[in-house]
């Protein structure tokens, strides 16, 4: 054999190598997180416009205490994500239970990021534009902002891991559609670093919304001094049209790759076809429906205080508001 064709043949495969390991870079760079519990067609909806602009990427389908099983549909390769079902803790208004839960399901996901889900959230492509933070949502001009005492308690906390850091983002919007980056859910999700937040007293000044998961993912990020700003790939869906005159909001782009506050697929027909993979459990889940009242023992999710419950005490040290 001649040299230059062992040469040639020696190219082609680094070659192939080569685009072998750019294809598993880009399958594994992104994950989804998707919490259910009884909505079916907009579940379907959801996962159908995943798998038609993201193919390889693994999706972990947590069921939240409904009765709902759709493992079966989760191993057709139509579908083909990750499904587990555990105890109902309603845990997108139960902090501690949402931080353990998302968690490990960024260790089954093993990618570079998170862009967790919701049954509302439209997927319209594959998003153009690659985060640019650490973790990223709507542009939210529309809920209350953070309280100068609660910035303050965080950034004195963020500055612990980072000693620069200080908040980008007083508003929330980390709804359906958000991103994560793995790294920084695995530290600031971590219970030993989520059971200094102090968030019953957290509630006394900023209301009911310190226990839903999108306030209380912002929190805990900032607490470790993680970077958080709006993406410009996630909008919100407004249900009234903008009167004219009335000015564009920064929450509404129709170039987002997407869109959450989609409800119109939720009374959608079923296919047979899925009708016959969708069972329920013959065992029904334990449900919680309470705001704010599942809590971990130092925040370790095998430790679950009695339910309903308040949060353990908490030390005078990471008691909120920070005393001058």
């Amino acid at each position: 054999m001649q040299l230059s064709s062992v040469i040639l043949r020696l190219l082609v495969a680094a070659s192939v190598a080569s685009a072998n390991r750019l294809r598993s870079a880009a399958k594994d760079k992104y994950g989804f997180y998707f919490p259910v519990h009884s909505q079916i067609p907009s579940t379907l909806n959801v996962l159908q416009s995943v798998r038609r602009f993201y193919p390889n990427s693994p999706i972990y389908v947590l069921q939240d205490g409904g009765n709902v099983d759709f493992g079966p549909l989760c191993k057709t390769k139509k579908y083909n994500c990750m499904f587990e079902s555990v105890k109902g803790e309603n845990s997108r208004w139960n902090p501690h239970s949402w931080f353990a839960r998302f968690r490990e399901a960024t260790k089954a996901l093993g990618t570079e990021y998170v862009i967790y889900l919701e049954p509302d959230v439209l997927v319209r492509k594959h998003h153009t534009m690659e985060p640019k933070n650490d973790a990223g949502g709507i542009f939210d001009d529309f809920n209350p902002h953070m309280h100068p005492d609660t910035i303050k308690y965080l950034e004195k906390m963020g500055r612990e891991r980072n000693p620069h850091f200080n908040v980008s983002w007083i508003h929330f919007g980390l709804s359906g559609g958000s991103y994560y980056k793995a790294e920084a859910i695995l530290d600031a999700f971590d219970p030993k670093w989520v059971r200094r937040l102090d968030f019953e007293g957290m509630e006394k000044r900023e209301g009911d919304k310190t226990m839903s998961s999108d306030f209380a993912m912002l929190v805990a990020l900032y607490a470790r001094g993680w970077d958080v700003y709006p993406w410009d790939e996630v909008s919100q869906h407004w249900l009234a049209p903008r009167k004219p005159g009335d000015p564009e909001r920064k929450s509404e782009k129709m170039s987002a790759a997407f869109e959450h506050n989609h409800k119109e697929h939720y009374n959608d027909h079923v296919p047979d076809e899925e009708r016959k993979l969708i069972t329920t459990f013959v065992q029904r889940q334990q449900d919680t429906t309470c705001h704010g009242c599942v809590w971990y023992h130092d925040a370790d999710p095998h430790q679950v205080r009695p339910i309903p419950g308040k949060q353990p005490p908490m030390p005078v040290k990471w008691r909120y508001p920070l005393k001058h």
